[in-house]
């Protein structure tokens, strides 16, 4: 099973890779992004490209036919979905998660992985002190509302929520201006149901 995984370097540093190998452990990408077809949303992010497993698409606005706003998949199409550190960024966030929700397949899931208001930024509104693309700041109740606007209530289920910190960290200790080490993310991970029409 190793081979299905990046190599620790390629992905252990920045923002997502602080619990990559935890998730490993703990059978998360087993669980929720097995399949053939993966998309790793918003991969440019992440050292030298690489997806976050091995055989997933990296999908970043330049990959070809995607305007950033449609996937240039055709519906129900998609194993899973991984989303790091890339829903923050983005304006229109209904859009973008109507459009991932479109093309995952019938039981497949979507990993969304934002930075947590409280470990990362510190602060209540946007500017980030870290990121300046930053359209808004997360709690696991911010991020599931998003989620709850966008998307018909009949059309998927929550079926993973943490907070990723380092537990024996007081984060509000830290300096105005110093850098959280992380991890400092909130992970959801909802599950495509069919619809009731």
């Amino acid at each position: 099973m190793r081979e299905k995984y990046q190599d620790l370097s390629l992905v252990s540093v920045g923002e997502g890779g602080n619990t990559y190998l935890q998730k490993i452990q703990e059978g998360f990408f087993e669980k929720y992004l097995s399949g053939d077809l993966i998309l790793d949303i918003g991969n440019a992010g992440m050292v030298g490209y690489a997806t976050i497993l091995k055989n997933a698409t990296g999908i970043d606005l330049d990959f070809p036919g995607y305007d950033g706003r449609t996937l240039p998949f055709n519906s129900g199409s998609i194993d899973g979905i991984w989303a790091s550190h890339v829903l923050e960024h983005i304006p229109d966030y209904t859009n973008a998660l109507r459009d991932w929700h479109r093309v995952l397949k019938v039981g497949a899931h979507m990993a969304i992985i934002v930075p947590h208001m409280h470990y990362y930024e510190r602060k209540e509104r946007p500017p980030s002190k870290w990121n300046g693309d930053h359209r808004r700041f997360y709690t696991p109740a911010r991020l599931l509302r998003e989620i709850e606007e966008s998307l018909s209530f009949d059309g998927y289920r929550i079926c993973h929520l943490r907070q990723n910190c380092n537990e024996s960290m007081n984060y509000q200790e830290m300096q105005a201006d110093e850098h959280s080490p992380g991890p400092y993310e909130i992970e959801c991970v909802i599950k495509k149901i069919a619809s009731i029409e």
